[in-house]
C-alpha cells in the first residue's frame, strides 16, 4: 500500500501545482503505462474533488479495519458522481444509501483500481483483456411479438417504444398498424421476447411495461364491469383509474386487483418467488383460499412455497429496469444472472460456491456484457469465467 500512498501523493501535489519536474515525469510515465489510470482520474468531475477524495482517504486510513472494510464492500463497486451530473449508460452509479461516505468511498475507489490496476495487473491483463473482447454481448433493445386470437401475427418494430390500442391499434407515435374496424379478434397476446423490451397502452389507457421473456394477455377492448389482463414474466403497469370497473392482473400463483396505481409484478415461472411490488395506490393480492393482503406504498407482497408475506422494500431497486437500469443492493449472484441472461439473451451458469455471494451496485441496462463482467469481477477478483458462445459459466 505504501506504493499507493506515493501514488495518491502525487496526484495532490499535481492538483495544487506544488508537483516538481521530476516528480511530474514519475506520474507522466504511470500514466503512459496505465492509461485506464487516466479514466479513473476523469469519473471525478473536479480537482476539488479529488482533492477532497484523497484528503479523505488520508483520513480513512485510520477508521477501523471492520468499518473500512463494509463501506469498501457496499461503495467500491459504485462509481461516484455527483448529483444531478448526467450519467452515461456504461457507468456505475451511487444510488443506494450512506451518503455521508462519499468522499471516503470516492478515494477508496480510486485506490482499489489503483491496486487492481498497478499491483494485480500483471497477472491477470492477458485474461481480462480477452474476456472482455469475446463477451462483448449486446444488451437488449425493442423486441416484441403481437398475436392475435385469430392466427394473425405481427412482428413489431424496434424503432418503436410501444404500441397502443386507444382507438386504432398504432405505435405509441400514432403510427397506425390497423385501423379499430380491422381487427377482428378479442384477444391479444404481447410477447417480448429474451433480450427486449415494448410498452403497450391498453383501450382503457392502463399504459403497462414489458421486461424481457415476457408476455401479457388482453382483451382488444375491456368489459363494462371489470378489466382483467394475464401476465406471465414482468411487467410495470400504471393503471388508468376507473371505479366502476376493478383492474385485476393474474399471474401463475396470485391475482392482483386494483383500482388505479403503479406497480410491478415479478412473475417468472422459473423463480421460485413472485412478487407485486407497490409504488403508489393500493392493490389486494390474493391466491387461492389464503386471507388477500392490502399493500400500501413501499410494500412488496412475496409469493414462496404456497405463501404470501408482505414486508417494506426499497422501491427503485424493484423499478429500475423500467428507467434503463440494474440496481443490486446486496442480492445473491443467483438472482442477478437471472435477470442478466434474460435481458443479454445468454446463458449463464454459476457455480455453487457462488450462488449466495452478495453483489452491490448499479449499472445501466444499455451497457455491453463485458461491463456487467467487470462489476462482477469487482465484487471478487477470484471469479473466473469461461465462455463458449453465448454460454458464460462462472466458477471460483
Amino acid at each position: 500500500m505504501q506504493h499507493i500512498d506515493q501514488i495518491v501523493s502525487l496526484i495532490k501535489d499535481k492538483l495544487q501545482g506544488t508537483l516538481s519536474p521530476e516528480k511530474e515525469l514519475i506520474l507522466e510515465k504511470i500514466l503512459l503505462d496505465h492509461p485506464r489510470l487516466k479514466e479513473i482520474f476523469q469519473e471525478f468531475d473536479s480537482s476539488e474533488r479529488i482533492l477532497h477524495a484523497v484528503s479523505e482517504y488520508q483520513q480513512f486510513l485510520h477508521v477501523h479495519a471492520q468499518e473500512r472494510e463494509e463501506v469498501l464492500l457496499h461503495d467500491l463497486l459504485i462509481k461516484v458522481k455527483q448529483q444531478g451530473h448526467h450519467q452515461g449508460a456504461d457507468t456505475f452509479r451511487y444510488p443506494i444509501k450512506r451518503r455521508r461516505y462519499l468522499y471516503l468511498a470516492a478515494s477508496c475507489f480510486m485506490i482499489f483500481l489503483l491496486a487492481g490496476y498497478l499491483i494485480l495487473e500483471p497477472q491477470r491483463k492477458s485474461q481480462y483483456l480477452h474476456h472482455k473482447m469475446i463477451a462483448d454481448f449486446d444488451p437488449g433493445k425493442k423486441r416484441a411479438l403481437l398475436s392475435m386470437d385469430n392466427g394473425e401475427k405481427i412482428v413489431l418494430s424496434d424503432a418503436h417504444e410501444g404500441i397502443s390500442l386507444m382507438g386504432a391499434l398504432s405505435y405509441t407515435d400514432g403510427t397506425v398498424l390497423a385501423d379499430e374496424r380491422e381487427i377482428a379478434a378479442k384477444v391479444m397476446t404481447l410477447r417480448v421476447p429474451r433480450g427486449g423490451e415494448y410498452q403497450v397502452v391498453l383501450s382503457d389507457g392502463t399504459h403497462v411495461w414489458l421486461n424481457a421473456d415476457s408476455k401479457l394477455i388482453y382483451p382488444q377492448s375491456f368489459a363494462k364491469n371489470q378489466r382483467e389482463v394475464t401476465l406471465v414474466g414482468e411487467a410495470y403497469f400504471e393503471v388508468s383509474i376507473d371505479k366502476n370497473r376493478p383492474f385485476i392482473v393474474h399471474t401463475e400463483d396470485q391475482k392482483v386487483e386494483v383500482l388505479g396505481t403503479h406497480f410491478n409484478i415479478t412473475a417468472y415461472p422459473e423463480e421460485a418467488v413472485s412478487l407485486v411490488s407497490l409504488v403508489e395506490g393500493k392493490v389486494r393480492v390474493s391466491h387461492e383460499n389464503q386471507p388477500a393482503h392490502l399493500l400500501i406504498p413501499g410494500q412488496q407482497a412475496a409469493f414462496r412455497d404456497g405463501q404470501i408475506q408482505v414486508y417494506p422494500v426499497h422501491m427503485e431497486e424493484f423499478t429500475a429496469w423500467k428507467k434503463g437500469e440494474f440496481i443490486f443492493n446486496n442480492e445473491p449472484l443467483s438472482t442477478v444472472i437471472q435477470k442478466l441472461a434474460r435481458w443479454y439473451d445468454v446463458e449463464l451458469i454459476l457455480d455453487e460456491k457462488l450462488k449466495n455471494m452478495k453483489i452491490w451496485g448499479s449499472i445501466g441496462r444499455n451497457s455491453r456484457f463485458s461491463h456487467v463482467l467487470r462489476l462482477i469481477k469487482m465484487t471478487d477478483e477470484d471469479i473466473h469465467y469461461k465462455i463458449e458462445g453465448r454460454r458464460v459459466t462462472f466458477m471460483k
